[in-house]
């Protein structure tokens, strides 16, 4: 009956579908699902400024210490300790301002010593006679 006859065609359509090895010449074939047309839009920022502002653009927040990152580590820690080395009692801070200013007298009676010498120096020079 008819069943017979849709079994006989259904095998003549798969029997055509095996044998044919050739494909249409390329510019004839469809597109698969796998391959797709090229792209013809890359990017938009066409919501981009919206979601940007919804939150509020922030300034940067500036650092409250600044970084010792790429600094002479010799110098960043010889700087740790002179700022360790600051911290002392009043008492110590008078000891200390007293020992500075006598230190400063004798430097100044030092550079009264050598500019007086320096200008007798001179004199000789200029009493000397030129050959």
């Amino acid at each position: 009956g008819g069943w017979r006859s849709v079994a006989i065609l259904a095998q003549a359509s798969l029997a055509r579908a095996v044998c044919t090895d050739r494909q249409p010449p390329y510019h004839q074939q469809p597109f698969s699902s796998t391959e797709k047309m090229a792209k013809s839009k890359n990017h938009t920022g066409n919501n981009q400024v919206y979601k940007n502002h919804r939150n509020g653009i922030k300034k940067t927040r500036r650092p409250k210490k600044m970084s010792m990152q790429g600094m002479n580590c010799k110098f960043v820690r010889n700087q740790a300790f002179a700022k360790r080395g600051m911290n002392c009692t009043p008492e110590e801070k008078e000891q200390r301002l007293v020992a500075q200013k006598e230190a400063q007298k004798k430097m100044e009676e030092k550079k009264v010593v050598e500019r007086a010498s320096r200008l007798k120096e001179l004199e000789e020079e200029k009493a000397k006679p030129k050959k």
